[in-house]
């Protein structure tokens, strides 16, 4: 069986860990050519997990901060509601979210349980933030946890990607791909929570080098997304929909990359960073979009 690397290692110079598909968990069976449960959109409510666990920390960042205090609201309550509606979309199905059937496999279930631990202290922080925005202790849960969650939805992404990549439903080629377009989205706001965190006065050399690994990765998957790259068989934007939409992501951040280099040259200007801030959000949110534009191609014939 061939295998494809996961690609958040793609471009980041890591070591290469490969998933494949757990055939042995699901045998193709007449009916399974006819039925579409949704492995697409279980890769996809996957990926939003991964996203939010950003989308959180950098909400929670320019909220302490109080910049665009109405955006970062906005952001941390849809995070903590979406987060809650794709866990359980994931655990039980959910036909409006296409995805039908709850999960079975028990790796998989525990690997949702891991998930699930960690954010219930976030969930829990990130309300009491919403109540009092000064609330230091929240902050440090937030802090400290942020990338713990992203390391347990990036294992359970991994997971899901394997289970449900069958040449039934969802063709590896197509699986990589959603994760590359997926993880941008979480790229805008792991950009943005490293850009506030320079800006409050947290510029510590890990700081920069998280920051500076998270735009080479943005910016070369976004080219990549956009013209291909057959090397690690990325194909180019398939639909003139999704080509365009792409389009628009880098022109904005095309708008938006020099005031990045602003505020790391050490501007102290709120505006600049509410301007990133805002660019950052639209981007994921386009980028969220895109992403399911690609589930939705990814059920076009062979």
């Amino acid at each position: 069986m061939k295998l494809i690397p996961h690609a958040l290692c793609v471009f980041a110079g890591l070591a290469l860990a490969p998933f494949t598909a757990h055939a042995e968990d699901s045998p193709l069976t007449p009916a399974s050519f006819v039925e579409d449960t949704g492995s697409a959109e279980r890769i996809e409510a996957g990926d939003l997990l991964r996203v939010y666990s950003q989308q959180v920390a950098a909400a929670a960042c320019f909220y302490y901060n109080d910049v665009d205090r109405d955006l970062s609201v906005s952001l941390l309550n849809e995070a903590r509601s979406g987060f809650d509606v794709h866990m359980a979309a994931l655990r039980n199905g959910d036909e409006n979210l296409g995805i039908i059937g709850g999960e079975e496999r028990r790796k998989t279930l525990v690997k949702m349980d891991d998930v699930q631990a960690v954010w219930e202290d976030m969930a829990q922080a990130v309300d009491a933030l919403l109540v009092a925005s000064d609330d230091t202790a929240a902050v440090e849960v937030i802090k400290n946890l942020n990338m713990v969650l992203f390391e347990k939805t990036d294992t359970l992404l991994a997971e899901l990607e394997g289970q449900y990549s069958n040449p039934v439903e969802i063709v590896q080629a197509d699986v990589l791909t959603l994760e590359i377009v997926g993880r941008q989205a979480m790229m805008t706001q792991k950009i943005a929570k490293n850009v506030c965190k320079v800006w409050s006065g947290r510029d510590t050399p890990e700081v920069r080098e998280q920051l500076t690994s998270a735009l080479g990765i943005y910016e070369l998957s976004l080219s990549a997304l956009i013209n291909g790259m057959p090397e690690v068989g990325l194909r180019p934007a398939p639909t003139e929909e999704i080509a365009a939409g792409l389009s628009d992501v880098l022109s904005d951040w095309t708008e938006v990359r020099p005031t990045v280099d602003t505020i790391l040259a050490g501007s102290t200007s709120q505006e600049d960073l509410a301007y990133l801030f805002q660019h950052m959000a639209e981007e994921m949110h386009k980028l969220e979009e895109i992403t399911h534009q690609y589930v939705v191609h990814s059920k076009h014939d062979y």
